[in-house]
């Protein structure tokens, strides 16, 4: 810990130091082609080379820590690149090399008069990294452009320090789970009962998810401490969820059509779709006061009212944040509802974090982010109000998994325990205390905080490397849905043989075929095992 408190008190003296700029004028091809990352210039040239040469495979050790998991790995193969651009890079003039307060550097070269690469540096373990590629238009609009996302940068660089430094000493992390775990769906039961709202941070078509989940639903306390359930998909569609709960018999069309309403292409979702048969299915063995009501509070686009393109427009032109959606079908809900039974919210992880730090994958156009559906729940319920759970995952991204949460350490925590689910309260303990790292495109934010700072709960089920594939609902393709997707993708000008890598005709068969090829028979995480 005094090792990692040091450098960070380097890293923020250095904000005292005032930018140095350093004229180079040379092109290129005037220096040698050599991997040295030892000052801002020889670690610029160093990327420069990488480019030109296809160097795939060394980006990673030129890279800093906040970037790598974007990168390459060292056994990818080098990049085919045209004489024409290598041709262009050499003959570059680099222009200036600018020093920010000793830790962040820019390396501006000309490409052509319209073109200047700001080649970004940071200091990070006594080497000169590469954090990016930014563009200017001119030399002067280049520095501008640095000078004005230096201090950000240099920010994230200092919370890239505290990330990266992880304990090895498991003990206290293995005794706390130890002393206070307890099995899942207890502690979910517990949550229920003493909090209006528990939010429940999952990560989609996870079974080994929503079969706990369903542990928690069939368990007869249950239906006694909660009464609504709000789930992660369109809230216009309410009314066929009222429908499909109201009907006496079992409709699983409607609920199909509802999966399908979701985005352009369907929920595929199958845990969640049969969790939500299995809420239809309890409530046929309750009393009418004891019954769960299913609210949704996603906001998608409405695609059976959306006929045209100028329809498809005004829609987006007057969209709100996802995000903001779902704060608000919950706040207006809870605070209206007559039933005193407190409610549980399933959504994805991402939606569900505490820290100010704006949501992701969520913002309408033209908006700036707002604050995840979580963070504004808790400002306007209180924080002794509303319960927020996260499962264990992969350290990720929307688009997928990228390496492990805390660089292995908690797995190698639970596998110490026997890799037993167990559950555990985040605040004063030291999982809690660890900088939050869970979603690698937020990691790096200074506003992140702890484990703690973003979640009350965590919740571990299996070891990543034991869990089964996606589970998919292919029921959602039928022959008709495949000819909504066609007059949704002309509306949205999406392109389906791109998003599945074929060719031809968009038939259900093809999208099957390319989605079973893709999941079964295989581990969800075995990339992050290779």
């Amino acid at each position: 810990m005094k090792k990692l408190i040091s450098i960070l008190a380097i890293c923020c003296l250095a904000t005292t130091v005032k930018a140095q700029s350093i004229t180079i004028d040379k092109q290129l091809k005037d220096f040698p082609d050599t991997f040295d990352l030892t000052t801002p210039l020889n670690a610029g040239i160093t990327c420069s080379y990488l480019i030109v040469n296809g160097k795939e495979n060394l980006w990673r050790e030129a890279s800093a820590f906040m970037l790598r998991e974007y990168l390459p790995k060292s056994n990818a193969p080098d990049k085919t690149v045209n004489e024409a651009s290598k041709t262009m890079m050499l003959n570059g003039t680099i222009k200036e090399v600018i020093v920010y307060k000793d830790s962040i550097a820019g390396m501006i070269t000309e490409i052509d008069s319209a073109y200047y690469s700001i080649r970004v540096l940071g200091f990070e373990d006594g080497k000169w990294l590469n954090i990016g590629e930014d563009l200017g238009r001119g030399l002067e609009n280049s520095r501008e452009v640095f000078y004005a996302k230096a201090p950000n940068i240099l920010n994230r660089l200092c919370r890239s320090i505290e990330v990266k430094s992880v304990s090895t000493d498991t003990l206290m992390f293995v005794n706390y789970v130890n002393q206070h775990g307890v099995e899942p769906k207890d502690f979910l039961l517990e949550a229920l009962a003493n909090y209006p709202l528990v939010i429940y941070g999952e990560l989609h078509r996870r079974k080994i998810s929503w079969d706990c989940l369903t542990s928690v639903l069939y368990d007869p306390r249950f239906p006694e401490k909660v009464g609504i359930v709000f789930v992660e998909l369109p809230s216009y569609q309410q009314t066929e969820f009222d429908k499909f709960y109201a009907s006496k018999e079992l409709d699983t069309e409607i609920l199909l059509e509802i999966m399908r309403s979701e985005q352009i292409y369907g929920w595929w979702d199958r845990g969640e779709y049969e969790f939500l048969i299995n809420i239809w299915k309890l409530n046929q063995t309750l009393t009418v006061d004891k019954q769960i009501k299913v609210v949704a509070t996603d906001k998608q686009a409405p695609w059976k009212f959306l006929h045209t393109s100028e329809d498809f427009e005004k829609h987006e032109e007057n969209d709100i944040d996802r995000n903001t959606n779902m704060a608000n079908v919950i706040e207006q809900t809870i605070k209206t509802k007559t039933d005193t039974r407190n409610s549980l919210f399933i959504v994805g992880y991402g939606h569900a974090y505490k820290s100010h730090v704006p949501g992701g994958s969520s913002a309408a156009r033209g908006q700036d982010p707002a604050l995840t559906a979580g963070a504004q729940l808790v400002q306007r319920l209180s924080s002794e109000n509303v319960f927020v759970v996260l499962q264990h995952v992969p350290m990720g991204t929307n688009s997928g998994a990228l390496g492990f949460m805390r660089q292995g350490f908690f797995d190698t925590v639970f596998e110490k325990i026997g890799n037993k689910p167990i559950a555990f309260h985040l605040v004063d303990s030291p999982f809690g205390a660890e900088p939050f790292d869970a979603d690698y495109q937020m990691s790096f934010d200074s506003r992140v905080g702890t484990f703690a700072d973003n979640f009350d709960g965590y919740i571990f089920l299996q070891p990543l490397r034991d869990e089964e594939s996606d589970y998919i609902l292919y029921d959602i393709w039928s022959d008709q849905f495949i000819e909504e997707m066609k007059r949704r993708a002309i509306l949205y000008d999406f392109d389906f043989n791109r998003w599945l890598g074929t060719e031809g005709e968009l038939t259900k068969e093809k999208i099957i075929t390319v989605f079973k090829e893709k999941y079964e028979g295989k581990k969800r995480w075995i990339q992050l095992f290779e």
